[in-house]
């Protein structure tokens, strides 16, 4: 997740996000390689 007001960039891994990339790939024809998500955000604490 990337903050709009700051740049900061927080990482994370999702299991949950993982598997229904796949399946949505596997849906359309697809062999998922490789992805890359980003999420632009605005921290409530800023």
């Amino acid at each position: 997740m990337v903050s709009t007001k700051t740049g900061k960039v927080i990482e994370f891994y999702d299991e949950a996000i993982e598997k229904r990339q796949k399946v949505i790939a596997k849906e359309h024809g697809f062999k998922l390689t490789g992805d890359t998500m980003i999420l632009y955000e605005e921290l409530e604490k800023e």
